[in-house]
């Protein structure tokens, strides 16, 4: 039990500051993983070292995780196995003996896990330290040592590496699965009998190493968390769109409102408004339609590009808004000087409003 304690507490420590500095990590970011706590129930196959001297066998664990960061997630597993072999052995007195091993495995570790994804293939590498528990018996079940037995139970620390991979199925349960090697340093068991054929059948190494192969579920516990949502404003200039004084999309225009589209689709979005200013030469009448023209022509840009048209709006104000005044444009001693002056006026804003990134 000490070196139980040891190793849980060695992990424990290793891991702290990794948790605390991922910890902060994701609560800045964007949330765009699920940072939920998971409890992951498996059944795991192990290739069992040769130096134990029993059969490979089935088994299974219980890890409990959380994601610390795009990147990272820290588990605390459990697993235990049950491992049997049976031997005989010709005694000197030509009987056989026939000899039933039990091998049984538990251990308890924290691993960390480096993701390369977090989509609907999620690759990852993994390390783990702990420790594990051996507990064995050897029995004599006929010839010249029917009844002796021989048994043991070791704590040691142990490591383990591998690979692994988990699929989504539903927001509430992943397939996972990975492969492992599993490495523990123990010392040298003294069976306690001189003369027993069957007592060197017993662990002959001071390091073991088992090839582990698990498969089962992740089961994300309690509601996952909402990203917060924000407002972005995009002004577009109408020199860019439109020709001057024409609410016709330019070539340059349509390309600019199509990349518009692409990014728009990286994110989820509650609505989008789409705004036309114009500058103030011109009767108010004028200027407001033109506006409330242009505005619909970018709103239906974006209709093409594949832009919900139930969530997007659009309104033209005029020259209800102006960005430059008639003071701030003093200077100019020429119509065109003052067509560039007030340029700052005549362009769409477009609104997105509740943005979310794409888990």
């Amino acid at each position: 039990m000490k070196t139980l304690a040891i190793s849980t507490l060695s992990a424990l420590v290793l891991a702290a500051p990794l948790t605390a500095i991922a910890q902060a990590d994701y609560q800045a970011a964007g949330l765009s993983y699920d940072n939920r706590w998971y409890i992951a129930p498996f059944a795991m196959y192990t290739w069992a070292d040769k130096d134990r001297d029993v059969n490979n066998g089935w088994g299974g664990g219980l890890a409990v995780g959380k994601p610390l960061s795009q990147w990272f997630n820290l588990e605390l597993r459990a697993t235990y196995t049950d491992l049997s072999n049976s031997w005989y052995f010709d005694n000197e007195d030509n009987t056989i003996t026939k000899v039933d091993g039990t091998n049984k495995m538990f251990d308890i570790g924290v691993d960390g896990l480096l993701f390369f994804s977090r989509g609907k293939f999620q690759p990852f590498l993994l390390a783990g330290i702990g420790a594990i528990q051996d507990k064995f018996e050897l029995c004599a079940h006929s010839g010249y040592h029917n009844g002796d037995c021989i048994s043991d139970t070791q704590w040691s620390f142990m490591g383990e590496v591998g690979t692994g991979f988990i699929v989504p199925i539903t927001d509430w349960i992943s397939f996972r699965m990975d492969a492992r090697y599993r490495m523990d340093a123990r010392y040298r068991i003294d069976a306690g009998y001189e003369y027993n054929d069957y007592a060197n059948r017993v662990v002959k190494s001071h390091t073991l190493g088992d090839a582990i192969v698990t498969a089962g579920v992740v089961i994300p516990l309690g509601s996952r968390a909402t990203p917060p949502k924000v407002k972005r404003t995009v002004e577009l200039s109408a020199g860019t769109l439109f020709a001057f004084n024409k609410h016709d999309l330019s070539p340059t225009g349509v390309t600019t409102i199509n990349n518009f589209a692409r990014d728009l689709g990286q994110s989820n979005y509650d609505d989008i408004r789409v705004a036309g200013h114009t500058d103030p030469i011109g009767s108010e009448e004028y200027n407001l339609a033109l506006s409330h023209r242009r505005a619909n022509t970018v709103r239906q840009q974006l209709v093409t590009d594949g832009v919900s048209s139930e969530h997007i709006t659009a309104q033209g104000f005029g020259k209800t808004q102006l960005k430059v005044t008639l003071a701030d444009c003093a200077a100019a001693k020429s119509r065109e000087a003052l067509i560039a002056c007030y340029g700052p006026n005549r362009r769409v804003e477009v609104t997105v409003e509740g943005i979310t990134s794409k888990q």
